[in-house]
């Protein structure tokens, strides 16, 4: 018990790998028809080689159990192209305790003389109690290498005892002693978040899988209040985006005051079938210099940014941006470009739409326009009368006042104070060659689609950071040797 009680404060734990225990039932089974749970002996969970959920239903086969009977329903599969609606599964292990699963999949079967194992797949799994939890932590894969730097400022420590006593005929062990039965330190970092707080655990190499740099977010109710499941989302994206890789979240665990963990939810991780021990082991990029000698400023600068950063996430739809962002980051250059720059054009939607007085991303004030417009209509429905294109004609001439993609975006960045410089201008222009079928540059250099595509991603980070408030230096990746730059400095230089 001390041992898988330590693990599970320091790494996800399924506290049940058979889920049909002694008076579990399974109370609904929608659209899973195809496995006859009443005569399943085991519903065994697990996670696969890359991390994805395993669910296995096993019965065991003996002399007066017919296995024809037992997979009659799995012959009954669905035909090639038919739309298999989602399943679900409830099991009721205790009065108030439910484990939901779904969406469930069943994925066939296979038979031997012993048993018949069902396989299903699942994405979401979930523990529901009555039980108010004082500490959540999150499971997190993909972590950053110098990222994690920042969980050098802090130790925490874990310590689970048990007891040795003895007898043995008349002989009698005189006292009870306490004894460590295992001991963890490690190390955290605690940041400040509006009325609460939480922490970041690298829990090294002892937990997780070995192709990943892995820790947890953890959250206290004696530091305030645990945020909520949108919060958590917002929070692992400002993480993300500061340490330079995308955090892959598999699940949580929740426990009481004592350290008994008391719910879980597993789920997979969201690579969208990328692989993942490819993505986890890319090098990061953050946008800022994290190295050991400016760790401090780094730190600071992760501590005053997240209340700014959670002012804006929902007004500017950051979570879109991000999913985006970090899709483009496992695409193929230069595919990545048409993703970042409906990206941009998204945030920039956004902007004008919460921030910017003039929603309507006009070029002049609508009345002077139309009174100056007014004798070039009468003109155009002379001029194309008995034609049918009237309307058209007029569409067009009123459209005139509207703002081009491009004047919209320029007036963007005027507004939140990036300039732009002739390198990442190019940039810009070249998000329009793979979006309309070309892979080829002026250059027609692979080295300079590659840094075009470095360039795009310098110009989304600048912009990001502007919106944040930030004054400091960012990690130029279009030019050579990555140099730090000021803010207000343009990415890519002569030598890209």
């Amino acid at each position: 018990m001390g041992n898988s009680k330590l693990d599970a404060l320091l790494w996800e734990q399924i506290p049940f790998d058979n889920l049909l225990i002694p008076g579990a039932s399974v109370i609904v089974k929608d659209n899973m028809d195809f496995i006859p749970f009443e005569d399943i002996d085991e519903l065994c969970l697990s996670r696969d080689e890359s991390y994805n959920i395993k669910i296995t239903c096993i019965r065991r086969l003996n002399k007066t159990t017919s296995e024809r009977r037992l997979i009659a329903k799995a012959d009954n599969q669905t035909k090639a192209g038919q739309i298999v609606p989602a399943g679900k599964i409830i099991i009721e292990l205790f009065k108030d305790y439910l484990i939901e699963l779904s969406p469930c999949y069943y994925n066939g079967y296979k038979s031997s003389m012993e048993k018949v194992e069902y396989d299903i797949i699942c994405y979401h799994i979930e523990s529901k109690t009555n039980k108010n939890p004082v500490v959540l932590k999150e499971w997190i894969l993909n972590g950053s290498r110098s990222g994690l730097a920042i969980c050098g400022s802090k130790t925490f420590e874990y310590s689970v005892d048990g007891t040795t006593y003895g007898k043995y005929g008349d002989f009698e062990f005189p006292v009870k002693e306490a004894i460590p039965e295992r001991e963890y330190y490690g190390r955290f970092t605690h940041i400040e978040y509006k009325d609460t707080a939480f922490d970041i655990h690298f829990v090294g190499d002892s937990y997780g899988p070995k192709w990943s740099k892995n820790f947890s977010i953890s959250y206290f109710e004696k530091y305030g209040r645990i945020p909520d499941l949108n919060e958590r989302e917002m929070i692992r994206d400002y993480l993300s985006f500061f340490m330079g890789k995308q955090l892959l979240y598999i699940g949580n665990s929740t426990y009481d005051e004592m350290g008994n963990q008391i719910g879980f939810i597993m789920e997979n991780p969201l690579t969208y079938s990328f692989d993942i021990e490819r993505i986890c082991c890319n090098a990061e990029k953050p946008p800022i210099n994290c190295d050991y000698n400016e760790l401090q400023t780094y730190f600071d600068t992760l501590q005053r940014h997240i209340e700014s950063f959670s002012d804006i996430y929902d007004k500017l739809d950051f979570k879109n941006l991000f999913f985006n962002y970090w899709y483009a980051r496992n695409i193929a250059k230069p595919m990545d470009l048409p993703i970042l720059s409906s990206a941009l054009e998204h945030l920039k939607s956004q902007w004008y739409k919460e921030v910017e007085m003039n929603p309507d991303t006009v070029l002049m004030d609508k009345k002077d326009f139309a009174k100056r417009i007014k004798p070039v209509k009468q003109l155009m429905a002379e001029q194309f009368a008995g034609t049918g294109l009237e309307d058209r004609m007029k569409r067009s001439l009123e459209g005139m006042n509207r703002m081009s993609v491009n004047e919209q975006l320029n007036h963007f960045f005027d507004k939140i104070g990036v300039t732009l410089g002739t390198h990442e201008n190019e940039a810009m222009k070249a998000r329009n060659l793979p979006a309309h079928g070309s892979y080829q540059n002026a250059e027609n250099d692979p080295h300079s689609l590659f840094v075009t595509s470095q360039l795009y991603e310098v110009i989304m980070n600048r912009i990001i950071l502007a919106l944040l408030g930030y004054k400091g230096k960012y990690i130029d990746y279009g030019s050579v040797g990555y140099p730090q730059k000021d803010i207000n400095e343009p990415g890519g230089g002569d030598n890209t």
